[in-house]
């Protein structure tokens, strides 16, 4: 499809839902030595260490649709931020039912996520091939967003160690998913869109996965904050924070999933990305292509928000990737 036709339904949607920050974030001290130790940069697992005990897990079933039950989960998360909301771990569990369970997909979304319609369209579709999939919630957004602020909007902030923190809880808790699940299925794929593609690259440098699927994600933090076209009002509020690109960009290292590259433990790795993203500039997801030794890359001829005109291709592609690495 014409590159310009893309990248304008990427310019039409995010002048029509703006994700602007209301009130100035800031972080409550200006020491970010606990983030930027030495010893968890060269040792990730101690910064995205995962609990002993796997906590104990709420499962309600909530719907039954073509012979796909869909439970409602919840847990207590095991990194405990001030906000209570935030510290209780939401998720959807797509489970197939009739058949022999053999694979199941953890899906994280993207940043400030209103609703999860494209994710459930994905989850029912792998049902269709006898894949279940658990849409993971990540922190701040929907339930876990704290009251008076919008899905997403306390993620991405000048309070970049809350930032940081929230990055360390959704690999935390993605790993206690993967560990549950193992219990019940016999292989166990991790996969993510935009944002969430970027935290499942940094789940799959302390946690060996199955597969790995990313969409749309990319590394650099910092850079995409500086040059994306959604995050303007990140990096305008990270600046009003009093943080430089370069200060920002060392803070972030812990995640940055190209500094965590060198530590991936999932080769089974397939990474999808839109030739015209603006949002996730393509220099930035080849930098982590290239940090990751060159995995399995596909892409599709969109942006950011048009991949939803590729949905189908792109269950497509994942099934025909799980089902030729089982």
């Amino acid at each position: 499809m014409n590159k310009y036709l893309m990248r304008a339904i990427d310019r039409l949607y995010f002048s029509i839902y703006p994700t602007k920050i209301r009130t100035p974030q800031k972080p409550d001290t200006y020491d970010f030595s606990h983030l930027t130790s030495k010893d968890c940069l060269e040792n990730p697992e101690l910064f995205y260490k995962k609990p002993d005990k796997i906590p104990d897990f709420s499962v309600i079933k909530v719907n039954d649709i073509n012979r796909v039950e869909v439970f409602d989960i919840k847990f207590p998360s095991p990194v405990q931020t001030k906000y209570p909301k935030n510290n209780v771990v939401h998720g959807l569990y797509f489970k197939t039912h009739g058949k022999k369970d053999f694979a199941t997909v953890i899906l994280l979304h993207g940043w400030g996520r209103r609703n999860l319609w494209k994710e459930k369209r994905i989850a029912m579709m792998l049902a269709e091939h006898n894949i279940n999939c658990f849409i993971l919630k990540l922190p701040f957004h929907f339930e876990r967003a704290p009251e008076g602020t919008w899905s997403g909007e306390y993620a991405l902030t000048g309070d970049l160690p809350r930032t940081v923190e929230g990055t360390r809880q959704i690999v935390t808790e993605v790993r206690i998913v993967s560990s549950w699940l193992r219990n019940q299925v016999e292989k166990v794929v991790i996969s993510g869109i935009s944002l969430g593609g970027m935290m499942a690259h940094l789940a799959m440098a302390v946690e060996s996965f199955d597969m790995g699927i990313t969409i749309l994600a990319g590394g650099n933090n910092a850079g995409i904050i500086w040059e994306g076209i959604a995050t303007n009002s990140i990096r305008k509020d990270i600046i009003k924070a009093g943080i430089t690109r370069e200060q920002a960009n060392y803070i972030y290292q812990i995640i940055d999933p190209i500094v965590m590259a060198k530590y991936n433990k999932t080769k089974n790795l397939l990474m999808i990305n839109g030739l015209y993203d603006e949002v996730v500039p393509i220099r930035y997801t080849n930098e982590l292509w290239e940090a990751l030794g060159r995995p399995k890359i596909r892409w599709y001829p969109c942006a950011h928000v048009s991949v939803v005109l590729f949905v189908k291709r792109l269950v497509k592609d994942m099934v025909h990737f799980i089902h030729g690495n089982i």
